[in-house]
């Protein structure tokens, strides 16, 4: 069958119109001539496979990694970077107005990166002996030789340490580096914590603030993307009158330390006992003391009330009550980072119907050859 790309979809697929049918066919490009394979359904969505390319778009490029075509970790090194930039804007404006019923007016502000090298954390698979990653919508591990996307520092530790891995059945070596130095950690079931470096975090210089990092500890994925978030949330909070802040989801204290900077009291919320560990020794790292620390998972936790939040969940979002809790309190702004613009846009639905409306918008870039992508909000109260 031939048909044209009508638009890539979230999961960096095409989409093609065949009768009734809306078919999913990856590693095409929006615009192209194709001819492919309905080759499976899942539940109500039709799988396809590119068979051939038969009007290519000009911004089609040769993949430079060896593994790409097989490997599961990027979906998009067959565009250009300017390519990727404009499918991921499609995307996002796209859920925008389906889902939470609103046009963006001017231009998006888009957060470029350095697409190659920009990996703060890194996950390596191990089955069966065999370290790499997952291979393409499966669970079988494939032997690498180079992947791209992590600093030349993991990549030579990892294809050092490939002997050790042949003991090992199940396991997953989590790395973290700030590009020079690193730390890595093997996760295996049932086994206690095998270290497979000599130091067990790592420190990142960003800006004004230190932060120390282990392999278990969250932090903003991009490397090259550290500092320019933290001067959004800066340049933001100099044009703000919050007194208090709360930080939802804070991990390590990424956000909680320029809060601290600028607000006179901050409640930094976080579950996790190892991001706690890490929160603590950065506050005292940094010498905030104005920061109060609330163990609790923010979706079960009473939210208490602030002038300001700032909330950075995971990629399935808010909930109804969170979103209720802070249009209750005496919140008149609210920060909103987020890794799915689906669930974005449902939350900025249910934000809009309590009163609050979207006033900043940008798409940071911080997942480069893969379709995903981060999103900066911020919303006022009308």
């Amino acid at each position: 069958m031939i048909g044209k790309v009508q638009a890539i979809t979230k999961g960096g697929c095409g989409i093609i119109h065949e009768s009734e049918k809306t078919i999913f066919i990856p590693g095409v490009i929006a615009g192209e001539t194709v001819e492919y394979a309905a080759s499976n359904r899942r539940q109500s969505v039709w799988r396809g496979k590119l068979l051939r390319v038969i009007e290519a778009s000009p911004r089609r490029v040769e993949p430079p990694c060896p593994h790409y075509h097989e490997c599961g970790g990027c979906n998009l090194q067959h565009m250009s970077y300017e390519e990727q930039l404009r499918s991921k804007s499609e995307i996002l404006l796209g859920n925008l107005k389906k889902i939470a019923g609103l046009v963006f007016s001017g231009p998006l502000d888009i957060l470029s990166s350095r697409p190659w090298r920009y990996r703060s954390k890194s996950e390596f698979q191990v089955r069966d002996g065999v370290g790499g990653f997952f291979k393409k919508e499966s669970q079988q591990v494939i032997p690498i030789r180079q992947c791209l996307l992590v600093p030349e520092a993991v990549e030579a530790h990892f294809l050092t340490q490939r002997q050790a891995f042949s003991k090992y059945a199940n396991a997953q070596l989590r790395v973290i580096s700030n590009g020079r130095d690193l730390a890595a950690r093997l996760a295996s079931p049932g086994e206690s914590n095998t270290w497979f470096s000599r130091e067990r975090s790592v420190r990142f210089e960003v800006g004004a603030y230190a932060y120390q990092i282990s392999p278990d500890n969250f932090i903003q994925a991009n490397l090259f993307q550290l500092l320019p978030m933290l001067d959004l949330i800066e340049k933001n909070l100099d044009g703000m009158n919050a007194d208090t802040a709360a930080d939802l989801f804070c991990g390590c204290g990424f956000f909680t330390l320029p809060l601290a900077h600028r607000c006179q009291s901050v409640l930094a919320l976080e579950n996790d006992s190892q991001n706690l560990v890490a929160l603590r020794a950065n506050l005292e790292l940094n010498r905030a003391g104005n920061v109060r620390i609330l163990q609790a998972d923010v979706f079960q936790a009473d939210l208490p009330p602030a002038g300001l939040y700032v909330a950075d969940p995971p990629r399935g979002g808010l909930s109804t009550r969170i979103i209720a809790a802070m249009a209750a309190s005496a919140a008149e702004t609210i920060i909103y980072f987020s890794c799915d613009s689906a669930t974005w846009a449902r939350d900025l639905r249910l934000f809009s119907a309590h009163g609050f409306k979207l006033q900043e918008l940008r798409l940071l870039d911080n997942f480069p050859q893969t379709d995903h992508f981060e999103i900066f909000s911020i919303l006022k109260k009308k």
